[in-house]
Protein backbone atom coordinates (compact mmCIF):
# COMPACT_ATOMS: atom_id res chain seq x y z
CA UNK A 1 0.00 0.00 0.00
CA UNK A 2 1.30 3.45 -0.71
CA UNK A 3 0.30 6.08 1.39
CA UNK A 4 1.42 10.17 -0.44
CA UNK A 5 1.62 12.81 2.42
CA UNK A 6 0.88 16.28 0.74
CA UNK A 7 1.44 18.80 3.48
CA UNK A 8 3.15 22.13 4.35
CA UNK A 9 5.96 22.59 6.69
CA UNK A 10 4.09 21.24 9.52
CA UNK A 11 5.52 17.44 7.90
CA UNK A 12 9.55 18.94 7.51
CA UNK A 13 12.48 19.19 9.47
CA UNK A 14 13.10 22.12 11.70
CA UNK A 15 16.44 23.82 12.05
CA UNK A 16 18.34 24.98 15.26
CA UNK A 17 16.66 28.37 16.30
CA UNK A 18 13.24 27.43 14.73
CA UNK A 19 12.37 24.61 17.19
CA UNK A 20 14.71 22.00 15.92
CA UNK A 21 13.28 18.77 14.70
CA UNK A 22 15.33 16.22 13.08
CA UNK A 23 14.27 14.42 9.65
CA UNK A 24 14.12 11.44 12.12
CA UNK A 25 11.77 13.18 14.48
CA UNK A 26 8.93 13.96 11.61
CA UNK A 27 5.67 11.81 11.19
CA UNK A 28 6.14 10.93 7.61
CA UNK A 29 9.85 9.21 8.69
CA UNK A 30 8.40 8.07 11.79
CA UNK A 31 5.08 6.23 10.13
CA UNK A 32 7.19 4.43 7.38
CA UNK A 33 8.95 3.09 10.18
CA UNK A 34 6.24 1.95 11.72
CA UNK A 35 4.43 0.41 9.23
CA UNK A 36 7.39 -1.61 7.98
CA UNK A 37 8.78 -2.35 11.03
CA UNK A 38 5.61 -3.55 12.73
CA UNK A 39 2.48 -5.85 12.37
CA UNK A 40 2.27 -7.39 8.75
CA UNK A 41 1.53 -5.78 5.44
CA UNK A 42 3.42 -4.17 2.70
CA UNK A 43 3.96 -0.14 3.30
CA UNK A 44 5.57 2.76 1.35
CA UNK A 45 4.70 6.22 2.59
CA UNK A 46 5.43 8.48 -0.42
CA UNK A 47 6.49 12.63 1.48
CA UNK A 48 5.85 15.65 -0.08
CA UNK A 49 5.98 18.39 1.88
CA UNK A 50 6.65 21.93 0.56
CA UNK A 51 6.75 25.19 3.15
CA UNK A 52 3.84 27.60 2.01
CA UNK A 53 1.94 25.12 0.49
CA UNK A 54 -1.88 25.57 -0.04
CA UNK A 55 -4.62 23.78 -0.96
CA UNK A 56 -4.31 25.39 -4.41
CA UNK A 57 -0.81 23.76 -4.57
CA UNK A 58 -2.22 20.62 -3.32
CA UNK A 59 -4.14 20.86 -6.95
CA UNK A 60 -1.26 21.92 -9.02
CA UNK A 61 0.51 18.83 -7.80
CA UNK A 62 -1.81 16.30 -7.96
CA UNK A 63 -1.11 15.11 -11.58
CA UNK A 64 2.09 14.29 -10.87
CA UNK A 65 1.84 13.24 -7.06
CA UNK A 66 -1.10 11.18 -7.29
CA UNK A 67 -2.47 10.11 -10.68
CA UNK A 68 1.08 9.25 -12.15
CA UNK A 69 2.09 7.63 -8.42
CA UNK A 70 -0.91 6.22 -7.96
CA UNK A 71 -1.08 6.31 -3.81
CA UNK A 72 -3.86 4.00 -2.14
CA UNK A 73 -3.85 6.71 0.33
CA UNK A 74 -3.38 10.08 -0.13
CA UNK A 75 -3.03 12.66 2.96
CA UNK A 76 -3.52 16.14 2.99
CA UNK A 77 -2.23 18.56 5.68
CA UNK A 78 -2.48 21.82 4.72
CA UNK A 79 -4.78 24.78 5.55
CA UNK A 80 -2.15 27.21 8.04
CA UNK A 81 -0.44 29.10 5.06
CA UNK A 82 -4.17 29.38 3.62
CA UNK A 83 -5.70 31.16 6.66
CA UNK A 84 -2.94 33.02 8.68
CA UNK A 85 -3.69 36.72 8.69
CA UNK A 86 -1.26 38.31 6.80
CA UNK A 87 0.28 42.10 6.57
CA UNK A 88 1.09 41.17 3.14
CA UNK A 89 -0.59 39.30 0.30
CA UNK A 90 1.61 36.86 -1.89
CA UNK A 91 2.64 38.71 -4.68
CA UNK A 92 3.48 41.78 -2.45
CA UNK A 93 5.22 39.43 -0.13
CA UNK A 94 7.63 38.34 -2.95
CA UNK A 95 8.03 42.03 -4.63
CA UNK A 96 9.28 43.17 -0.90
CA UNK A 97 11.57 40.40 -0.83
CA UNK A 98 13.19 42.21 -4.18
CA UNK A 99 12.68 45.41 -3.23
CA UNK A 100 15.11 48.04 -3.64
CA UNK A 101 17.23 49.33 -1.99
CA UNK A 102 17.54 47.19 0.91
CA UNK A 103 17.68 50.27 3.27
CA UNK A 104 14.30 51.44 2.44
CA UNK A 105 12.88 47.71 2.27
CA UNK A 106 14.50 46.83 5.84
CA UNK A 107 12.66 50.41 7.15
CA UNK A 108 8.90 49.22 5.57
CA UNK A 109 9.43 45.86 6.97
CA UNK A 110 10.45 47.66 10.47
CA UNK A 111 6.90 49.45 9.95
CA UNK A 112 5.11 46.33 9.32
CA UNK A 113 6.56 44.46 12.35
CA UNK A 114 6.09 47.83 14.38
CA UNK A 115 2.10 47.89 12.95
CA UNK A 116 1.26 44.23 12.36
CA UNK A 117 -1.76 44.10 14.83
CA UNK A 118 -3.51 47.28 13.81
CA UNK A 119 -2.21 46.60 9.33
CA UNK A 120 -3.95 42.56 9.88
CA UNK A 121 -7.18 44.34 11.73
CA UNK A 122 -7.57 46.72 8.97
CA UNK A 123 -6.45 44.68 5.68
CA UNK A 124 -8.12 41.07 7.36
CA UNK A 125 -5.93 39.40 4.25
CA UNK A 126 -4.85 35.61 3.70
CA UNK A 127 -3.48 34.24 0.77
CA UNK A 128 -6.44 31.83 0.33
CA UNK A 129 -9.64 33.16 1.06
CA UNK A 130 -12.31 31.13 2.53
CA UNK A 131 -14.44 30.63 -0.70
CA UNK A 132 -11.54 29.97 -2.95
CA UNK A 133 -10.36 26.94 -0.01
CA UNK A 134 -14.01 25.75 -0.17
CA UNK A 135 -13.75 24.96 -4.07
CA UNK A 136 -10.23 23.89 -3.41
CA UNK A 137 -11.03 21.35 -0.68
CA UNK A 138 -14.22 19.93 -2.67
CA UNK A 139 -12.37 20.05 -5.88
CA UNK A 140 -9.69 17.63 -4.34
CA UNK A 141 -12.27 15.41 -3.25
CA UNK A 142 -14.06 15.33 -6.60
CA UNK A 143 -9.91 14.48 -8.10
CA UNK A 144 -9.45 11.68 -5.36
CA UNK A 145 -12.66 10.16 -6.13
CA UNK A 146 -11.28 10.32 -9.91
CA UNK A 147 -8.16 9.00 -9.18
CA UNK A 148 -9.18 5.76 -7.38
CA UNK A 149 -7.98 7.02 -4.10
CA UNK A 150 -8.74 4.47 -1.57
CA UNK A 151 -8.42 6.53 1.42
CA UNK A 152 -8.43 10.54 1.36
CA UNK A 153 -7.59 11.92 4.51
CA UNK A 154 -7.14 16.07 5.61
CA UNK A 155 -5.63 16.49 8.77
CA UNK A 156 -7.45 19.62 10.53
CA UNK A 157 -5.68 22.98 11.55
CA UNK A 158 -4.08 23.92 14.53
CA UNK A 159 -5.86 26.38 16.38
CA UNK A 160 -2.92 28.96 17.65
CA UNK A 161 -2.26 30.09 21.30
CA UNK A 162 -3.96 33.28 22.90
CA UNK A 163 -0.40 35.13 21.99
CA UNK A 164 -0.80 34.51 18.62
CA UNK A 165 -4.04 35.63 18.21
CA UNK A 166 -2.87 39.06 20.04
CA UNK A 167 -0.53 39.28 17.38
CA UNK A 168 -2.32 38.63 14.40
CA UNK A 169 -6.22 39.30 15.37
CA UNK A 170 -8.52 37.14 13.85
CA UNK A 171 -6.45 33.96 13.75
CA UNK A 172 -8.33 32.07 15.99
CA UNK A 173 -11.19 32.74 13.92
CA UNK A 174 -10.09 32.02 10.71
CA UNK A 175 -9.03 28.35 11.61
CA UNK A 176 -12.44 27.64 13.12
CA UNK A 177 -13.98 28.44 9.92
CA UNK A 178 -11.83 26.66 7.50
CA UNK A 179 -11.79 23.41 9.77
CA UNK A 180 -15.25 23.50 9.29
CA UNK A 181 -14.95 23.33 5.81
CA UNK A 182 -12.64 20.56 5.82
CA UNK A 183 -15.18 18.62 8.37
CA UNK A 184 -17.42 19.10 5.53
CA UNK A 185 -15.76 17.17 3.05
CA UNK A 186 -15.32 14.57 5.41
CA UNK A 187 -19.04 13.50 4.73
CA UNK A 188 -17.88 12.19 1.28
CA UNK A 189 -17.17 8.74 0.62
CA UNK A 190 -13.94 7.46 0.79
CA UNK A 191 -12.77 10.42 2.47
CA UNK A 192 -11.68 10.89 6.66
CA UNK A 193 -11.24 13.75 8.76
CA UNK A 194 -8.15 13.52 11.25
CA UNK A 195 -9.06 15.84 13.30
CA UNK A 196 -5.34 17.04 15.02
CA UNK A 197 -6.43 20.51 16.47
CA UNK A 198 -8.53 18.55 19.35
CA UNK A 199 -5.92 15.35 19.64
CA UNK A 200 -3.47 18.40 20.38
CA UNK A 201 -6.22 20.37 22.63
CA UNK A 202 -6.49 16.74 25.02
CA UNK A 203 -3.05 15.56 25.00
CA UNK A 204 -1.48 18.09 26.38
CA UNK A 205 -2.28 21.63 24.41
CA UNK A 206 0.22 23.55 21.86
CA UNK A 207 2.36 24.45 25.05
CA UNK A 208 3.50 20.41 24.69
CA UNK A 209 2.61 19.28 20.95
CA UNK A 210 4.14 22.25 19.23
CA UNK A 211 7.47 24.14 19.34
CA UNK A 212 5.98 27.19 18.46
CA UNK A 213 1.75 26.57 18.92
CA UNK A 214 1.94 26.09 15.43
CA UNK A 215 5.01 23.46 14.07
CA UNK A 216 4.40 20.35 16.04
CA UNK A 217 6.69 18.93 18.68
CA UNK A 218 8.42 15.60 18.66
CA UNK A 219 5.53 14.55 20.90
CA UNK A 220 3.11 15.68 18.30
CA UNK A 221 4.66 14.51 15.80
CA UNK A 222 4.71 10.71 17.28
CA UNK A 223 0.38 11.36 18.23
CA UNK A 224 -0.07 12.48 14.24
CA UNK A 225 2.13 9.23 13.46
CA UNK A 226 -0.02 6.83 15.27
CA UNK A 227 -3.26 8.38 14.80
CA UNK A 228 -2.27 8.02 10.78
CA UNK A 229 -0.73 4.32 11.47
CA UNK A 230 -4.36 3.19 12.65
CA UNK A 231 -6.75 4.86 9.98
CA UNK A 232 -4.18 2.90 7.41
CA UNK A 233 -4.02 -0.61 9.35
CA UNK A 234 -7.62 -0.71 9.64
CA UNK A 235 -7.60 -0.14 5.51
CA UNK A 236 -4.93 -2.88 5.34
CA UNK A 237 -6.87 -4.99 7.81
CA UNK A 238 -3.11 -5.41 9.60
CA UNK A 239 -3.04 -4.91 13.27
CA UNK A 240 -1.46 -1.73 15.66
CA UNK A 241 -1.60 -3.88 19.08
CA UNK A 242 2.24 -4.31 18.55
CA UNK A 243 3.14 -0.98 17.18
CA UNK A 244 4.64 1.92 18.85
CA UNK A 245 5.38 5.38 17.08
CA UNK A 246 7.67 6.44 20.17
CA UNK A 247 9.97 3.45 18.63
Amino acid sequence: MKILILADSLALPRPEGEGYTPYESTYPFLLDRTLRDHGSGDFTVIERGMRRRTIENVLEDWYELVDLRKPEVVVVHVGIVDCAPRVFLRHERDRMERFRPARVRVKILDFAHKHRKRIVQLRKVVYVQREQFAQGVNEVVERAATSGVKSLVFVNIISPPDEMEERSPGFQKNVETYNQILAGAAASAGVKLLALNDLVRTNGGTSKLTVDGIHLSAEGHQLLAHELEVHIRSLSGTDTAASSTGG
